[in-house]
């Protein structure tokens, strides 16, 4: 017996009262998913990632870009034709540096509120770079070879080829074309001979088809360029020192949004020319794994029929729960977030099953499993017993403060909750929220119970 369902994606407000998952769509814009997949559409959000971490790098002082301040002289064929020259300076600056570091912070402030991404990024001789998304996906390229890991588990890898030295191409295949929000890859590593109007193509940074360089103007710190595109308009921002990137600001309307839905995209950049790197950037395969695609790379989930790990945690109320004690019993264990709304929509809908089990005098235990909430441990606590206690469940909640269980479980995204048969196995799986589980997981736990422990 099993079951896997997983649907991911966000959808907007609308009669049906599905709530808007910035923290998806923030993904999408920037073109960085936990698993190296990258977002192409919009569905109804049904499970989310853990969230980032905080930003670990200060914003420079270029000051943010408006497009209402950019005139008509300003938007001139003489403007645009200085523009253009300004972009070939700045990918020369990227091209002649011996070796370049980069912290990004990507700032995406929506209606719903504000998320953060972080990217570093090295650069070396020779086409070499290592690309690090949030602490969550890894890139680097090698002489002739690329190479993408999870940082959290590096002992998986998936390498290709860079043939003719088309680094974008593969970053391009490997992220499903989506690219990565980070402007060096197009200075750095896109052609040197294109032509001055290609530049701007090359800057939609996974949130804007076409753009087209439309203004240029001089700032306090340098010069801005004003670009108009599919989905939005950005003002990039050059250092008049360096002639590198130091801020990009884009105004953006998701595919499939409403029009008045605006979304305001930041990236704040942090660069550094050096005659080279402190560490030359290397990558050693000896003892790793090599897999053939980005769903073979980091923790792997538990799959059916695997024995659940053993843990010993803490409820919310402060006892102590053994997962081992429990056999001989069913075990339904339910990964859930303070942050999370699909977990809060599929909360109260097992909550419905429990009720259903307790009147059965069925013997199953169930658990919520509190994970990937920030700040200190105490804090975690806090948070998770304040939303707990107010929704009157008929089950417990344990919590995880160091998240070391739902990376043993291999979870990726939630709500992920598992049916662990009576002999200490997973039977079931369900990866999101889906109304209509109830009776689906009535007949699995029916099953399960019938099972010899």
């Amino acid at each position: 017996m099993s079951r896997s369902d997983a649907n991911q994606g966000v959808a907007f407000p609308d009669a049906t009262g599905v709530d808007f998952s910035e923290f998806m769509l923030m993904r999408q814009l920037t073109a960085a998913l936990a698993a190296g997949v990258f977002l192409t559409g919009l569905a109804t959000a049904t499970v989310q990632d853990a969230p980032k971490a905080p930003a670990k790098a200060a914003a420079p002082a270029a000051a943010k870009g408006d497009p209402a301040a950019f005139t008509a002289a300003e938007k001139s064929p003489e403007a645009i034709k200085a523009g253009l020259s300004q972009f070939v300076k700045t990918r020369s600056a990227y091209r002649a540096a011996p070796a370049l570091t980069e912290a990004i912070v990507i700032t995406v402030k929506s209606p719903m509120g504000e998320q953060k991404t972080m990217v570093d990024s090295q650069w070396g001789a020779n086409g070499a770079f290592d690309i690090t998304v949030d602490g969550q996906m890894r890139m680097l390229a090698v002489g002739s070879n690329f190479y993408m890991v999870m940082p959290a588990d590096e002992a998986r890898y998936l390498t290709e080829e860079i043939a003719d030295g088309d680094s974008i191409g593969v970053i391009a295949a490997a992220t499903g074309g989506g690219g990565l929000p980070d402007p060096a890859i197009p200075f750095r590593l896109g052609k040197a001979d294109a032509k001055p109007e290609e530049i701007p193509a090359m800057l939609g940074l996974g949130a804007m088809v076409d753009p087209k360089l439309v203004g240029f103007r001089t700032a306090a710190t340098g010069t801005q360029a004003l670009l108009e595109g599919q989905g939005g308009k950005a003002v990039v921002s050059m250092n008049s020192k360096t002639n590198l990137v130091d801020r990009i600001d884009l105004i953006v309307t998701p595919p499939g949004a409403p029009p008045e839905f605006k979304i305001d995209v930041a990236f704040t950049i942090k660069n550094a020319v050096m005659k080279a790197l402190k560490t030359p950037i290397a990558f050693d395969t000896t003892g790793k794994t090599k897999v053939d695609s980005p769903d073979g790379l980091g923790p792997q989930p538990l799959t059916v029929g695997a024995m659940a790990p053993d843990f010993e945690l803490k409820t919310l109320a402060g006892e102590t729960v053994k997962l081992s004690s429990l056999r001989g019993q069913v075990v339904v264990l339910d990964f859930w977030a303070t942050w999370c709304g699909p977990c809060k929509k599929g909360l109260p809908v097992l909550n419905q099953i429990v009720q259903w089990a307790d009147e059965a005098k069925m013997p199953v235990k169930f658990f919520g499993v509190n994970v990937w909430e920030q700040g200190e441990v105490a804090a975690k606590l806090a948070l998770a017993k304040g939303f707990w206690d107010g929704q009157k469940f008929a089950f417990s909640s344990l919590i995880d403060p160091d998240d070391a269980v739902v990376a043993q479980y291999g979870v990726t995204g939630i709500p992920t909750s598992f049916i662990i048969g009576r002999d200490g196995k997973v039977e079931v799986v369900h990866q999101g929220f889906d109304p209509s589980m109830v009776e689906t997981m009535k007949a699995e736990l029916k099953a399960a119970v019938a099972e010899k422990g």
